[in-house]
């Protein structure tokens, strides 16, 4: 048997040793037997070892993940108690605030006070009122030149009482109601007065009656009004075009007004009066849970692909065909966003564009009984009703029916030339006119022409045709079917999302924000309870430079650079109509805007190009913490990373490779972006953080809020 042993230890069953005698088939079989034991004894073995060391690596990892857990409930603890602390720093903000707004008002009415202009306190109904019936009463705004200068003033006057209904959120509904009456019954009497004014200009053509020509044509301005009168008195066909120069506007009639009795009024307002009665002027009224960050739980026990569902929804939600101008409203849309306003064929969208360069007002109005001179005196019809009287016109435009796409493949050459000829006749009945894009705006790309529709309450493109644009002179051609009021509508986002964003000190009690958006770059001072235009940058051209260094109101600024054509503002529902936006979870959105608020009079902070893709609940940023030297410059800046559960400083830079979540140093917890600046920073900038005021805070947040550039960028 040892002998036996030693064979098989050296050689194999199937080669035995030259010399020695051939193996039985009792030794061989004996051999597999002691063969096929060694295996299995050798298999138990190693089976016992796998399941030793399974058993150890689940005791490794159930220590670890107790070690987690202990961790994780441990930052929990750690979370509730700084969002509680910075919590009640910013309550502590907001009851400072709510005593701040009564005392800016109380002194707001007594500088209207002290000014001794005149004018009615807006948030008195009986003031209102008064000014009202004497406005209505005076003689001297009966002509043009006296309902003119007395413009500037009421659109002030509706400016301050619009301003009024929004910002005091605490009247009572019936002060809503009353304020909301005398709102509209100051824009029906502005409209009244022009109409009025008109009429009287009207009751005598020959001052300004060309003697050769037989044309009388008229023109008088202010700051918000523009208004041209015309009339072919021979009604002569061949008087049937005329061009305002100093609106940039040319009309040419077709034959059976040229043939009229009638006066072409082409107005052009600074303000807009219709836009706001539209039904998609304002936002969907979506409630929105008022949740704080420590109502929001771990997003990670979500179901899984939440966020890249959500990304998706939103991305296919701006290509919606119902926002189109021209297009029917798409009823197979799935996932909506709450925020997304439908409308129905031709409307348009007030969500997406915007009235933009005034109003024109273009109608047709009858001549009133003009003066008969005799030898000895002159007769004058007086009327009864002292205002215009309006002709209705709608053009007769019946263009030849599109081809058919399944028709036949060749078509016979004269037909076609015969129906251009038809649709050339028909575009005749149209009338014609040509626009000279208003200097008063900014035009970033082709507009589009709109009529107001009084019957349905919005504006509409149904009835313009054979528009052409030419963009090296910003000229718009259009042909109508139909007169009344018109505008020029700009897409309200050409400048959105933006480029990159910067937030940084000015020294004490100031910070700037720099918004570098798709065509204009913007600079802005915040101070306390105010903001200022310090640069606007059009491609190589400044803009606006009148309002440099002028300071506002946020939200007055914001409406100012909006009538401009210059929306950097985005509101709650803009997302659903631009494409690629990094959609953010809003809870954590919003307080860091209000941590930002906080800590950036004593830092600076700058975007990230990781934030777009980082996903739903990741907010990623810059904070420049230090000045980069030149041997530094390839480290680049700290990168903050802020969750609904935590921030942290990460450790992968913007200039890194790639983006990784890793914490520059686990050990240490923050709640948000307040405890990481207060746990980090050196005490000169807890000192700045602690000594910025209430307003200025106010201010800041105001603005950022309002920018949304965690989101937009």
């Amino acid at each position: 048997m040892i002998i036996l042993s030693i064979y098989i230890n050296v050689l194999p069953l199937s080669q035995p040793p030259v010399g020695t005698r051939k193996l039985s088939k009792e030794e061989r079989e004996k051999l597999r037997r002691l063969e096929q034991e060694r295996k299995q004894r050798e298999a138990e073995e190693a089976r016992i070892r796998e399941e030793e060391e399974a058993a150890a690596q689940r005791a490794r990892e159930a220590e670890e993940e107790a070690r987690r857990e202990e961790r994780r409930r441990e930052q929990q603890r750690q979370r509730v108690k700084q969002l509680k602390a910075t919590l009640e720093v910013m309550r502590q903000l907001d009851l400072t605030m709510e005593l701040t707004r009564g005392r800016l008002r109380e002194e707001e009415e007594w500088e209207r006070m002290m000014r001794c202009d005149g004018l009615p306190d807006p948030t008195s109904v009986p003031e209102m009122n008064r000014y009202l019936s004497l406005w209505r009463a005076d003689p001297d705004s009966a002509t043009l030149k006296g309902a003119l200068a007395k413009t500037d003033q009421v659109i002030h006057v509706i400016s301050e009482l619009e301003g009024v209904m929004e910002e005091n959120c605490d009247a009572t509904a019936k002060q809503r109601r009353d304020w909301r009456e005398i709102w509209l019954e100051l824009q029906e009497a502005q409209k009244a007065k022009l109409d009025e004014a008109t009429y009287n200009q009207l009751l005598d053509l020959r001052p300004y009656l060309d003697l050769e020509t037989m044309v009388y044509a008229f023109f008088t301005s202010s700051p918000l009004v523009s208004l041209a009168l015309w009339s072919n008195t021979t009604r002569s066909p061949k008087n049937n075009s005329h061009e305002v120069k100093e609106l940039g506007f040319t009309f040419t009639l077709p034959e059976d007004l040229a043939e009229a009795e009638c006066v072409v009024r082409v107005m052009r307002t600074e303000y807009d009066h219709y836009s706001k009665f539209a039904r998609t002027f304002n936002s969907p009224d979506v409630p929105e849970p008022d949740i704080t960050l420590l109502d929001v739980e771990d997003p990670a026990d979500a179901a899984p692909g939440d966020d890249q569902s959500q990304q998706g929804d939103q991305k296919s939600e701006g290509k919606g065909e119902g926002d189109k101008m021209g297009a029917p409203p798409t009823s197979s849309k799935k996932n909506k966003q709450p925020h997304f306003t439908d409308t129905a064929y031709a409307e348009l969208n007030l969500r997406r564009y915007r009235i933009q360069g005034g109003v024109y007002t273009i109608d047709l109005l009858e001549v009133p009984p003009q003066p008969r001179v005799l030898t000895d005196c002159t007769i004058t019809q007086v009327e009864e009703v002292c205002t215009v009287s309006r002709v209705h016109w709608v053009a007769q435009y019946n263009p030849p029916a599109a081809p058919e796409a399944a028709g036949q493949r060749r078509r016979d050459p004269e037909a076609v030339e015969q129906e251009m000829r038809q649709l050339e006749r028909e575009l005749q009945k149209l009338l014609l006119i040509t626009i000279k894009l208003p200097d008063s705006a900014f035009w970033f790309e082709p507009p589009q022409m709109v009529l107001w529709d009084e019957a349905k309450r919005c504006w509409s493109n149904e009835y313009f045709h054979d528009v052409k644009y030419n963009e090296d002179q910003c000229v718009m051609q259009v042909r109508t079917t139909r007169l009344g009021v018109m505008g020029l509508a700009m897409n309200r986002f050409a400048n959105l999302p933006f480029q990159s964003w910067e937030l940084k000190p000015q020294g004490p009690g100031a910070v700037s924000l720099t918004l570098i958006a798709a065509v204009v770059v913007a600079d802005f001072t915040i101070t306390e309870g105010q903001v200022c235009l310090a640069n606007l940058q059009d491609g190589a051209r400044t803009a606006l430079s009148h309002l440099y260094g002028k300071p506002m109101k946020p939200n007055t600024l914001i409406k100012t650079l909006q009538f401009y054509g210059i929306n950097l503002f985005p509101d709650r529902d803009s997302y659903c109509y631009i494409d690629g936006l990094p959609a953010k979870h809003r809870p954590t959105e919003q307080h860091l805007y209000r941590c930002l608020a906080l800590v950036a009079p004593a830092l600076h902070f700058a975007w990230s190009r990781w934030n777009l893709l980082a996903g739903e609940t990741k907010l990623v940023f810059q904070m420049k913490t230090k000045k980069l030297s030149a041997d530094d410059t390839q480290v680049g800046q700290p990168l903050v990373l802020v969750t609904p559960q935590k921030t942290s400083i990460l450790e992968c830079t913007e200039i890194s490779q790639a983006f990784s979540t890793t914490d520059e140093d686990e050990s240490k917890y923050y709640a948000d972006l307040y405890q990481l600046v207060l746990g980090e920073m050196g005490e000169s900038v807890r000192q700045t953080v602690q000594e910025a005021s209430p307003v200025f805070i106010y201010t800041i947040h105001h603005v950022l809020k309002s920018a949304s550039v965690i989101s937009y960028c």
